[in-house]
């Protein structure tokens, strides 16, 4: 599982070099599009159809199977840093911009959009858990549908697909697809619990693009273009030389902002 989480942590990485050039300059992402809404209806659908539909033929075979089978034989072992990497992808999504990544939106932008997204979907996915209360796999609570850490994972992961292109998006989204099926693998939730709470990630991270504008102007936030190196005015030199008078190996560094 390890060497996974390390395959897509570069995909995540290496997903951004695509990227680059998706995005020009800085600019206010459009409002609503009926088209965003088919990523998450059919995930939440799907996800609403596995668990109450197919429990009993797609839910507790696919359980077995992991945990009697691939468990039990050590072919796959339950990890427990899943509680820290579900929030990777919002990590990605805050910090991208600052470090020289292209981006639809500056940092107080997407702070503020992330903020939105966060408060939709855990406001959200707590009113689901009490709604359906559905029993964990390993009978630890009632709380399993929808996934809590695919809600997280999958809405940080909405927000850099739409700031920073499907390049850093894709990357982005497999390995929120990961993160999500570990809780599988630890017994943790059911499998419609994680396409439920993918859709429903998804979801609230374009909620909060359609909001951010409207949330804006509703308290007074300015737009402040200011994104660390992401903006084009900060420059880092680094170049390295020798010293005539000792030969040692020096180096100077200088930082315009």
């Amino acid at each position: 599982m390890r060497y996974l989480v390390l395959v897509f942590s570069l995909l995540l990485v290496s997903g951004g070099i695509n990227a680059r050039t998706a995005v020009d300059s800085l600019h206010t992402r459009s409002s609503f599009k009926a088209g965003q809404l088919i990523a998450p209806a059919v995930l939440g659908g799907s996800g609403l159809a596995v668990h109450f539909l197919g429990h009993e033929s797609i839910e507790l075979p696919l359980r077995n199977y992991i945990w009697h089978d691939l468990r039990r034989e050590g072919t796959v072992k339950a990890v427990n840093i899943d509680d820290y990497l579900r929030f990777v992808p919002v990590t990605a999504y805050l910090g991208l911009g600052l470090v020289g990544v292209k981006s639809q939106h500056a940092f107080v932008d997407r702070s503020l959009e992330a903020a939105i997204a966060y408060f939709l979907s855990m406001g959200s996915g707590f009113v689901a858990k009490k709604i359906f209360s559905t029993v964990r796999p390993d009978a630890s609570g009632n709380d399993s549908f929808p996934s809590g850490h695919a809600i997280i994972a999958f809405t940080g992961a909405g927000l850099v697909g739409m700031d920073y292109g499907w390049g850093w998006g894709a990357g982005a989204y497999g390995f929120s697809a990961l993160v999500s099926a570990s809780r599988i693998y630890a017994d943790k939730h059911w499998l419609g619990d994680i396409l439920a709470g993918a859709g429903l990630g998804i979801l609230c991270a374009y909620a909060a693009g359609w909001l951010l504008e409207p949330v804006k102007d509703l308290l007074g936030i300015p737009t402040i273009d200011w994104d660390g190196l992401g903006t084009g005015q900060t420059q880092l030199t680094f170049a390295p030389c020798i010293d005539p008078l000792s030969g040692s190996y020096t180096a100077s560094m200088s930082l315009v902002f």
